[in-house]
């Protein structure tokens, strides 16, 4: 009796533990847990910093050419002859208002100059109502008119149009009208030439780019993470940043399909840049030494510039690039070299985004999901991960089944995050509601009464009873995790269950943790679901359980005891079950006993 309350007050504590605290009764609390931010892939920022920081102060004291053979290990650090006329999308939109700080001269496409403006001024970019052409206001007339005696010129007429910028006096931009959000405005430009270009897709209006970018001049205004890091993190940011711009420079222009005017978004599209407004700060210092005492210095493998991803955070595991970037009508890719899964022991230091968790009501989810192209499910009542989540334990190949109280619905875990992310965007909801990376789990498991027991529907097989005087049901208890997402799943022996009117056969429940409750479950007994074996009288299948990771494969695996199993006509002789772990739980599963060839002992009747 001491063994069995002992054992129901275990499984009483697993249950409270995954069941969030402070909830209305009514409503459905979807809980996602995950670490860190962003894909995941090659360098994290934090890690950089962690490892950058010095020993005393907790971090790896490490240098920068330590830090990125980390991150990216079969490159290496070379210096090369880089592109001085980068051209960066500041913004696509109907206008544009500028407002100079000194003098600027205005220049047509043949690179003509045909306005000078001395004084600081307050400039409108747009498209003319009158001639569908770029117009250059001032407050009082179209620049691009020009009156004289042989008629009326329009000097903008063909692109580009361009302002060539001063060191000391910047010209600041915002967008009249974005189309998308890929796109920055509001920030301050002083090198290259600030250009407009016609917009080639439905709507008209402009681009507005920066032209003529030496490589340094960009990085300058790489607004990646904090100046008042130590240097080696700087170090290492200016050679992934100037690395990553190199090869899309490269292949963008290489590449014939690629038919916009510019080599680099200046958005996390590819990297986050603001020009002047990043040259503004305290620390900037910093930041410009540690581009300059790296210029020309680029991470390659047999001369030529590897992709250099990065991302703030991998939640403590980088991310394979051939799990992340691969397609799913392509997976599983060939591995990236460079691009390796790994664990991250500095990923945390300092970190906000180490790890998070997010709370949804299932409404919450629900309309979100109707809003996307899996449509409607009603509100979601539970939700199961399976699949492959790579060595990083992510899930951007996992599936994400979707339970509503009107359907069931699958999709990928990056588009289960990118699906609530945009939900929460569309409802002006931000960063710190939002799922921050593919690396997440679902650790709720709540229960109307606290309890478990064989009464809650679906919990046997169609057509069987519940609970029963002699099931002995909690016998035994274990937990592991058997599919491999994160979440811990538990697995209870009754071993006293009559299986077809043969009674104490036995008979063990496995239940799936993460958010899905006690509908998330399997009974297995032998002779059931490919579980070998017969059931036979007093077999007793469930008395014991063990669970751990037996073969190293990553997934947790099940050992199951059958005392009264008899074994070569000797009766209670005893055997166990083992049954391993994969990605969709429980499957395969083996006998074992002491008449095994290579197990030790010989099996006696009553052992």
């Amino acid at each position: 009796m001491k063994m069995r309350l002992t054992l129901f007050v275990a499984i009483l504590s697993l249950i409270t533990a995954f069941t969030p605290a402070a909830l209305a009764d009514d409503d459905t609390i979807i809980t996602i847990e995950g670490s860190g931010w962003g894909h995941g892939v090659g360098m994290s920022q934090y890690g950089a910093y962690g490892r950058a920081l010095p020993i005393e102060d907790g971090g790896g004291g490490q240098t920068a050419t330590e830090i990125l053979n980390f991150y990216y290990p079969t490159a290496s650090i070379t210096t090369d002859t880089l592109p001085e006329d980068l051209k960066v999308h500041i913004f696509s939109g109907l206008g544009a208002e500028l407002e100079t700080s000194g003098e600027i001269s205005i220049k047509n496409s043949q690179d003509e100059i045909f306005a000078t403006l001395t004084d600081p001024t307050t400039l409108t970019v747009n498209i003319s109502s009158a001639n569908n052409s770029i117009e250059i206001n001032d407050g009082n007339e179209n620049l691009c008119i020009e009156d004289n005696e042989n008629g009326t010129i329009n000097h903008c007429l063909n692109e580009p149009i361009s302002i060539d910028l001063i060191e000391g006096e910047p010209v600041s931009t915002d967008v009249i009208s974005q189309f998308t959000d890929i796109g920055t405005s509001g920030n301050s430009y002083q090198w290259g030439s600030l250009t407009f270009r016609y917009r080639t897709f439905a709507g008209g209006g402009i681009y507005v780019m920066l032209e003529n970018l030496p490589m340094d001049k960009y990085l300058y205004g790489l607004a990646e993470v904090p100046p008042s890091w130590p240097s080696a993190a700087l170090e290492s940011q200016a050679i992934a940043g100037r690395t990553y711009a190199y090869k899309r420079v490269l292949s963008r222009r290489a590449n014939a399909a690629w038919t916009v005017p510019w080599d680099i978004y200046s958005t996390v599209n590819d990297q986050h840049y603001t020009g002047y407004t990043n040259e503004t700060g305290s620390y900037f210092n910093n930041w410009k030494a540690a581009v300059d005492i790296t210029s020309d210095t680029i991470l390659s493998i047999s001369g030529n510039p590897i992709t250099t991803y990065y991302s703030s955070s991998n939640g403590g595991f980088s991310a394979a690039g051939s799990y992340v970037f691969c397609t799913t009508s392509n997976y599983p890719c060939n591995d990236i070299s460079y691009l390796p899964a790994q664990q991250d022991d500095f990923d945390h230091i300092g970190n906000p985004y180490a790890t998070w968790t997010r709370n949804y009501t299932g409404e919450e989810l629900g309309r979100w999901i109707a809003d996307s192209s899996l449509g409607g499910v009603g509100d979601v009542t539970g939700l199961r991960l399976s699949g492959d989540h790579g060595t990083s334990g992510r899930t951007d190949h996992v599936d994400i089944t979707i339970i509503g109280s009107n359907g069931t619905v699958t999709t990928k875990g990056d588009s289960f995050m990118a699906i609530v992310n945009s939900g929460l965007t569309d409802e002006g909801r931000g960063l710190t509601e939002q799922i921050l990376s593919t690396k997440y789990f679902f650790p709720n498991f709540a229960l109307t009464d606290k309890r478990i027991h064989q009464d809650y529907a679906n919990f046997l097989p169609p057509g069987w009873i519940g609970a029963e005087t002699n099931d002995k049901f909690g016998t035994s208890f274990t937990q592991g995790d058997f599919n491999g997402d994160q979440s811990k799943d538990i697995v209870i022996g009754a071993p006293g269950e009559s299986i077809g009117g043969i009674t104490s056969a036995g008979i063990i429940h496995a239940i799936y943790g993460g958010t899905g409750g006690i509908d998330n479950n399997s009974a297995f007994y032998q002779g059931e679901g490919g579980w070998p074996g017969v059931p036979e009288s007093g077999d007793g299948f469930g008395s014991a359980v063990a669970a751990g990771d037996f073969n190293g494969d990553g997934f947790d695996d099940l050992i199951v005891g059958s005392p009264g199993e008899s074994v070569n006509g000797l009766e209670n002789a005893g055997i166990i079950t083992i049954s391993y772990g994969t990605a969709n739980g429980l499957e395969t599963a083996e006998i074992l006993h002491q008449d095994t060839n290579w197990v030790a002992g010989i099996a006696h009747a009553d052992d």
